[in-house]
């Protein structure tokens, strides 16, 4: 990205690059598990359970700046870090060293650039931009924005997304709203199906 501006848009483009790291791979089944326990603890404003209180507000600072809060709820209204929270618990915990180990990296000379902050959330949200752009091409980031991505546009249920302000934002009804068929495959489908074939 060129533009030390983030946008949505350079967001969702940018989030690909995850399919292949070694830093993250999750199976769908094992995060919609993960984030069901997020739904619960972030409903109830619960301490955290795997994440340390400053880690977590590290990272939400972070999701904060990938999805910001405009005239549109961002990730940190969706409640974000409650979904990492619980994906980086128990079921991923081989992953916890590893997200710790480069968020700290990822921190590295912000008190040599701004004078009187030592991490992330300390910046402004002008500085905090600026960061990202000089930082947006380590894993870590790419990590973070997909982390941040699945905890937003996820099922409510499943966690992030509190009350379907993410489906409200790109007006999806949610899964079930659109029925078969979706394509003329699926009418072939159904056609036999109806006929008894």
């Amino acid at each position: 990205m060129k533009s030390k501006t983030l946008n949505r848009r350079h967001f969702m483009q940018g989030s690909g690059i995850l399919a292949s790291s070694s830093l993250l791979r999750l199976s769908v089944p094992a995060i919609l598990a993960a984030a069901q326990t997020a739904c619960s603890a972030r409903d109830e404003d619960a301490a955290f359970v795997t994440l340390t209180a400053s880690e977590a507000v590290e990272l939400e600072a972070i999701a904060a700046r990938i999805l910001p809060t405009t005239d549109t709820p961002g990730a940190r209204e969706a409640g974000v870090i409650y979904f990492m929270d619980n994906v980086l618990g128990e079921k991923f915990s081989e992953m916890l060293p590893s997200v710790r180990s480069s968020l700290a990296e990822f921190q590295e000379g912000i008190a040599d650039r701004f004078e009187g902050a030592l991490k992330f959330s300390d910046l402004s949200e002008a500085d905090q931009d600026v960061w990202i752009g000089v930082n947006e091409t380590m894993q870590f980031f790419s990590v973070a924005k997909t982390l941040t991505l699945w905890g937003f546009f996820a099922m409510s249920s499943y966690g992030g997304n509190k009350d379907n302000m993410a489906w409200d934002l790109i007006d999806f009804d949610g899964p079930g709203a659109a029925q078969p068929p979706f394509g003329y495959y699926d009418a072939q489908y159904m056609e036999e199906q109806s006929n008894g074939n």
